[in-house]
């Protein structure tokens, strides 16, 4: 049973409530005596309102003695508030696909956000992790000073300057702000703590250090990588130290890797024309198993092609070319051994999906564009090109866009996921084919594409277009959406045009 009186008088009914419990902080005082509780339900939920707000926000009254440092003052401006109040309308549902931009809006800014974001835009961030590379320099001293506070928002502190001794405490932010900390000053230490705190460390604690260990791997990973990483009863956790070790050039594991499909797989010449033959291993080599391939293959895979198919899967796919004596413009173009052609072809995909940056995305991209059928058992074939696309600079992506002959349907699914507009002068011809979807009658997207798209057109086009929406005789409930976004975003804009 709660102790909470509030949380009480909410469970248990509010009909005999005469006065609000007192309230959990004096800072509260003076707010508390202004909720009128001549209707006691409205009472309760005000005031848990404040309370909540007053637990996210990281306030707590100073009291006398109190050993807890102050918030340091900001030494930035903050946000305007037109600004800030379209933040918050984003934070709080509207237009969730136009927060990214806002926030590079606001960093473009140089400015920092008031207290009254910082706990919607924390738990925001909390939950996707794609918008925190913005947010340290968004929240100033009151976000980190919130973190400190908050072990749901401690992340923010993993790019903090933290004492020589964090590595053994127990908080986990803090932990990683000591592991990039010394890895780009003594990673040799950092791989031998690494090393011997492994065996204890929880599965999230794990996947957290492969993360920041595949960023930029170092030799001295190696031998930790393959003893302990490797062999991690996670999957997830076992394909990022492979994929680390992948990177290292000099790694017995690549090396291994490389050599075990050099054995396997080679160019022959077969009738005037040039194909990828594969010799499939006859029997399972226990040793094969110290680099993570497995031998009992999953139900309905033949045993020598998943060994294969693994083995290739190991071997990044911009290794290819020189591996086997071709042009990298030439490798997905050649006819591949029908007998094994499959797990060839799943070897690949399985590699591009778990070392996407290293997949030479042109031109896996083009291959898998015209690839039908689609292997079944492989991952599908949208999350692999959105993975390629994600691993790519803006730039790339709508160059690739541009480069890619496929259907209209492909091209809006993989353009919703670029999730900004192109660099200028990039993208002209996937924007082109954007421009003729929206205009066209039916619409040639459905209504839960068109915010993401929306996000997708240049600053300088947003009212080009929509002047020609509102030529259009009748507008389509995709169509509605797609310019009431680029609407959106145009006062967004404006809204940061700071003096």
């Amino acid at each position: 049973m709660t102790t909470d009186p509030l949380i009480a008088a909410a469970l248990l009914g509010s009909a005999r409530m005469t006065a609000l419990p007192p309230p959990p902080d004096p800072s509260l005082e003076s707010t508390w005596q202004a909720i009128a509780t001549e209707n006691p339900a409205a009472a309760i939920l005000q005031a848990l309102a404040l309370t909540r707000a007053l637990h996210y926000s990281g306030t707590r009254s100073q009291v006398i003695g109190d050993s807890e440092s102050p918030c340091l003052p900001e030494s930035r401006e903050t946000l305007p508030g037109g600004a800030v109040d379209a933040l918050m309308r984003l934070l709080n549902g509207e237009f969730p696909e136009a927060l990214p931009e806002a926030l590079r809006l606001a960093l473009a800014s140089g400015r920092v956000l008031p207290g009254r974001v910082l706990p919607e835009l924390l738990t925001a961030a909390t939950r996707n992790h794609a918008l925190r590379p913005a947010i340290p320099l968004l929240v100033g001293e009151r976000g980190l000073w919130i973190a400190r506070r908050h072990r749901k928002f401690s992340w923010l502190l993993e790019g903090a300057v933290v004492p020589d001794d964090a590595w053994d405490g127990s908080h986990p932010a803090l932990r990683i702000a000591w592991l990039r900390q010394t890895r780009a000053t003594d990673p040799s230490r950092a791989a031998a703590a690494i090393s011997a705190q492994w065996p204890g460390e929880d599965a999230s604690m794990r996947e957290s250090i492969l993360r920041v260990v595949a960023e930029s791997p170092q030799p001295c990973d190696e031998a930790w990588l393959q003893a302990l990483a490797l062999k991690d009863r996670r999957q997830d956790i076992r394909e990022l130290a492979a994929a680390a070790l992948s990177t290292l050039a000099d790694a017995g594991f690549r090396s291994r890797a490389i050599a075990r499909v050099r054995e396997r797989v080679k160019i022959e010449r077969r009738l005037l024309k040039r194909v990828i033959a594969v010799k499939p291993p006859d029997s399972f080599d226990p040793a094969w198993e110290v680099d993570g391939i497995k031998e009992k293959p999953p139900q309905g895979t033949g045993e020598k092609a998943w060994w294969l198919r693994q083995m290739i899967a190991l071997v990044p796919l911009e290794d290819w070319p020189e591996m086997l004596g071709v042009k990298e413009s030439e490798l997905f173009t050649l006819a591949i051994d029908p007998d094994w052609q499959e797990p060839l072809l799943l070897g690949w995909i399985d590699s591009a999906r778990r070392m996407p940056g290293r997949a030479s995305a042109t031109q896996f991209l083009k291959f898998i564009t015209r690839l039908d059928p689609w292997p079944p058992s492989a991952a599908a074939k949208g999350l692999v090109m959105a993975a390629l696309l994600d691993a790519l600079a803006p730039a790339y992506r709508f160059a690739i866009l541009d480069e890619l002959a496929m259907p209209l349907a492909t091209t809006l699914d993989l353009l919703v996921r670029c999730g900004e507009p192109p660099p200028k002068g990039k993208g002209k011809a996937t924007l082109a084919l954007l421009d003729a979807a929206s205009l066209s009658i039916p619409t040639g997207f459905n209504r839960q594409q068109a915010p993401a798209l929306a996000v997708c057109i240049p600053h300088d086009g947003i009212q080009p277009r929509l002047e020609a929406l509102a030529k259009l005789p009748e507008l389509s409930a995709a169509a509605e959406e797609f310019a009431t976004t680029l609407e959106f975003r145009r006062s967004l804009i404006s809204h940061f045009k700071l003096p």
